[in-house]
């Protein structure tokens, strides 16, 4: 599908430019404030309805919440760094993202699209290899970076409402544009989910720019994976572990020491025999404990994630960590307990909308490939919506928007190809308008 009654060279060059703003100004999970209101804005520039704050929310499904005084700094940080304070205001506590709905003037049925807004706890390269800050959009805010492209994302959720409003006059049914915040953790679906907000859609769809099988396929902008496989079921916990405090010199013997059982713990996690089923993983990401050089340290913290192709082989290691866990501990005389903070399941790509998108893709402007499935090789906080989607009868599908990797995801010198964002959106708002035509 071709649009000509926009010109989408100028849209492009102006989501280049809203991308390289939240690129600047990056937010973490539950504390993207300034994100959410400037999507606000630019949805309310197009005159579309906008929910945001604690009605789009359910709170005891906000999993992996920042510590009060992180969210507290963040909320000043935003409330400085934007001109929609009301807004800002409307979500303190974490209730960020939002969610609009775009109606067509024909019948037709509800399409769900869901981008992701957060950004990663990374710190960003500086040096002039680096094209944003060799051209002067790097990240302003300390250990935070769009390092797997969600501001990427974000911009293409705006530009699919610009092209879409555009064309109501001959869109069927309804779009409702999700953009969702915490996927970093795997914590925002379920918070949104749990309203039951997406029970109502027939179709639902997501997407990703590059992924490992962009480096597999050298793929080049232009090229779209239609679904994707190999989600990997995943759960986010932190350990605790809890010792006695001692003087390291005088009196070891009276202390029990909290960072020699986590640092068993971690051995010995690494070592969990993997599944001979399929895929499985573990991550020890962070491991903080101690206060002083001279004292037995009484309290270590583990940030743990556990993997698997299948939610039975994730809860094979998630199991397996645990009972590793609770022996490092009984081992050193210390006690350790578990907190939640985020999961999401795999899930399956409907084959009947598969085949519609690929159809679809073939004939949109600016899609030079079009590759029926690839392995998304990781874990995706989409499926949960996905999940709830297909429970109640409808199809679903993630893409993957190919462009060459500079550098790994999650890595201080990740980058998009930003031709990748006009791409984006016009294969979004080709899908919305085509569905019922094939």
């Amino acid at each position: 599908m071709t649009f000509d009654r926009i010109d989408m060279k100028a849209l492009e060059e102006d989501l280049v430019r809203i991308r390289r703003d939240l690129h600047r100004h990056p937010e973490t999970a539950w504390t993207e404030y300034r994100t959410t209101a400037l999507i606000i804005s630019e949805l309310e520039k197009l005159g579309l309805p906008v929910e945001f704050g604690p009605e789009i929310h359910v709170p005891e499904k906000m999993f992996g919440m920042p510590s009060e005084a992180q969210m507290e700094a963040c909320y000043a940080r935003a409330l400085a760094e934007t001109d929609r304070p009301e807004l800002i205001e409307k979500m303190k506590g974490g209730f960020t993202g939002c969610i609009t709905e775009i109606q067509g003037a024909l019948s037709g049925p509800t399409v769900g699209i869901r981008v992701d807004i957060d950004c990663n706890d990374c710190d960003e390269a500086t040096d002039e290899k680096h094209a944003p800050a060799r051209d002067g959009y790097a990240s302003l805010h300390e250990h935070c970076m769009h390092a797997c492209g969600h501001d990427a994302h974000t911009a293409i959720g705006i530009g699919t409402a610009r092209i879409l409003c555009a064309y109501r006059d001959v869109l069927p049914g309804k779009v409702v544009l999700v953009f969702q915040p915490g996927e970093e953790g795997l914590r925002g679906a379920a918070s949104l989910t749990a309203t039951g907000r997406f029970s109502e859609c027939d179709y639902f769809f997501g997407a990703h720019v590059g992924l490992g099988i962009s480096v597999k396929e050298n793929l080049q902008v232009g090229a779209v994976v239609a679904s994707s496989y190999g989600f990997l079921s995943s759960t986010k916990f932190d350990a605790v572990f809890h010792g006695k405090a001692a003087h390291a010199g005088a009196s070891p013997d009276l202390g029990c020491n909290a960072i020699a059982a986590a640092s068993a713990a971690v051995v010995n996690m690494l070592a969990i025999a993997r599944h001979h089923d399929g895929s499985s993983r573990i991550n020890i990401g962070t491991f903080h404990g101690g206060t002083g050089r001279n004292v037995i340290p009484d309290t270590a913290t583990l940030a743990i994630e556990t993997r698997g192709v299948t939610n039975e082989i994730n809860e094979y290691m998630e199991k397996s960590a645990i009972r590793v866990l609770e022996g490092a501990a009984a081992m050193y005389g210390c006690t350790v307990e578990t907190k939640f903070m985020g999961s999401a399941g795999s899930v399956v790509c409907d084959e009947e909308l598969v085949d519609k998108t690929v159809k679809i893709l073939e004939q949109t402007e600016g899609v030079t490939k079009v590759i029926r499935s690839g392995d998304f090789g990781g874990g995706e906080d989409v499926t949960t919506m996905m999940q709830d989607v297909q429970a109640h009868g409808g199809q679903v599908t993630e893409m993957i928007l190919g462009m060459p990797l500079i550098a790994p995801h999650h890595n201080g010198r990740f980058d998009i190809d930003e031709k990748v964002i006009g791409l984006g959106a016009r294969v979004f708002a080709s899908l919305a308008l085509e569905l019922t035509r094939i």
